[in-house]
């Protein structure tokens, strides 16, 4: 039973999972009860159990042992049909991944009045919509949307539904400060209008305004505050890494000599047609970057980063302009990119992902001790064995990281690196990055967080597709 001020208990849950290299178990023995109206932030390094929480909480998918009381209702044993209804009735869920939350052939416009149904009038949903900045994308497709914007519509989706209790695991990871921002405040006025939310997150912002925060660590509960703004541990051990171990001590002495830039970019523009309408991604960018350099675009969700991104590596067609890759062939060797989609392979384990440049290059051996320092720094150790689908989605952003790295690529793209990942592992990986671009590389990174700014050379600001300043070397 419930107590009258709490919404969710659980008492000695566990969840395992069976793989096809045994068993992983994502909770242990964890029992708790949350507060009703008040935004409970779960906290935790990646693979700590949060995600394995959020969806047990929201009936999608079942404890191996235990018990889960969500808003008076025992879910634990409760059969699929009932937990469905759970969700359609009551539960609020936006999925770690964006585009998990969305059906390919609906519009985002459709999605949200198929989640209102009677629940939220059009005249909400218009300001829902404007006040997250994707009302101008209410017409198109999901995967016309950047992955910012696609956050941002699913976020407005579980809002929609009218649901007393909302479940979000990471909105904020891929959202630009301002509208991680507006996600807050929402959160905020939801708890203040009596709904429960539950929010698995890296954010400090959302972390310091919750109303109650649980700790989880290695699938167990590392400790409970019901004070706001409490101090808690998020991130990875902060100890020094050792230095990464690259073949014969640098990249190919090619990127040592005076080439000139790595890539170069002059009056670059993308635009893409919907209907009668053009969407002006990028508008007449001009970039360049060295050897050995990091820089680091910024700007909100939308702004045309990821766009900019596939044109520097080949991935899209400019409509004008020119770009100049430096050593264009695009091998692992020469241009390595990390997508927000990572693309890891999911019959390969994640050494075999890691491996897997290596091993088509015929250096495997020559990488050895490099993929074993990477496996290291990144904290995959442990997890060498497993799959992708068997670790966290923080777990593997770092081990798409390291296949990108293994050959010590001239070019190295990431799109939003640290998306998933607390505060320590966001250092661990610009470390890992400062490691390669002090080796010879030249890394291009498109990043929200301004927590990173130390780590980067460069940083040059995109809004509306066009890009602040002179930026060409």
């Amino acid at each position: 039973m419930l107590r009258e001020d709490e919404a969710i208990r659980f008492e000695g849950l566990t969840r395992t999972y069976r793989t096809r290299t045994g068993t992983v178990q994502a909770l242990r023995d964890v029992s708790a009860a949350l507060p009703r109206s008040v935004v409970t932030a779960v906290v935790g390094p990646s693979g700590s159990g949060k995600s394995s929480l959020l969806r047990l909480i929201a009936g999608i998918d079942r404890p191996t042992r235990g018990s889960i009381v969500v808003l008076g209702r025992e879910i634990g044993r409760a059969s699929a049909r009932a937990r469905r209804r759970l969700r359609r009735d009551t539960v609020g869920y936006v999925y770690q991944r964006p585009t998990a939350n969305f059906l390919s052939d609906m519009t985002v416009g459709e999605h949200l009045r198929a989640a209102a149904g009677t629940a939220t009038s059009a005249e909400d949903l218009g300001a829902l919509l404007e006040a997250l900045a994707i009302a101008h994308r209410v017409d198109h497709l999901p995967v016309e949307l950047s992955g910012g914007e696609q956050q941002r519509a699913a976020f407005a989706q579980a809002l929609a539904t009218g649901a007393r209790l909302v479940v979000a695991d990471e909105p904020t990871a891929e959202l630009d400060t301002a509208s991680g921002r507006y996600v807050l405040e929402r959160l905020r006025t939801l708890a203040d209008d009596g709904v429960t939310v539950v929010i698995a997150t890296h954010d400090r912002d959302v972390i310091a305004a919750s109303g109650n925060q649980l700790e989880l660590e290695h699938g167990r509960i590392r400790g409970a505050s019901a004070r706001a703004g409490a101090e808690t541990s998020v991130g990875a051990e902060e100890e020094a890494a050792s230095p990464l171990r690259w073949p014969g001590g640098a990249l190919p002495l090619w990127l040592n000599e005076d080439r000139g830039p790595t890539f170069r970019l002059v009056g670059v523009s993308k635009s893409y047609g919907h209907g009668d309408e053009v969407v002006h991604a990028v508008r007449d960018v001009s970039l360049s970057a060295n050897p050995g350099e990091i820089v680091g675009v910024v700007g909100r969700s939308g702004s045309g980063k990821t766009t900019l991104l596939n044109l520097v590596a080949g991935w899209e067609r400019v409509d004008e302009g020119a770009v100049d890759v430096f050593g264009a062939s695009t091998t692992w060797g020469n241009l390595a990119f990390v997508p927000q989609r990572l693309g890891l392979m999911d019959e390969l384990s994640i050494a075999e992902n890691v491996e897997y440049p290596a091993r088509l290059a015929g250096q495997l051996e020559e990488r050895r001790e490099l993929i074993g320092d990477l496996l290291a720094t990144l904290g995959l150790v442990d997890l060498a064995a497993r799959h992708p689908n068997e670790v966290s989605l923080g777990e593997q952003q770092r081990a798409a990281l390291a296949r990108a790295l293994v050959l010590g690529p001239a070019l190295l793209i990431a799109d939003e690196p640290t998306g998933h990942q607390d505060a320590g592992w966001g250092r661990k990986i610009f470390t890992v990055l400062s490691s390669a671009a002090a080796a010879g590389s030249c890394c291009l990174i498109a990043t929200h967080d301004q927590a990173l700014a130390p780590f980067i050379d460069r940083v040059v600001a995109m809004s509306d597709g066009v890009l602040a300043g002179s930026n060409v070397a």
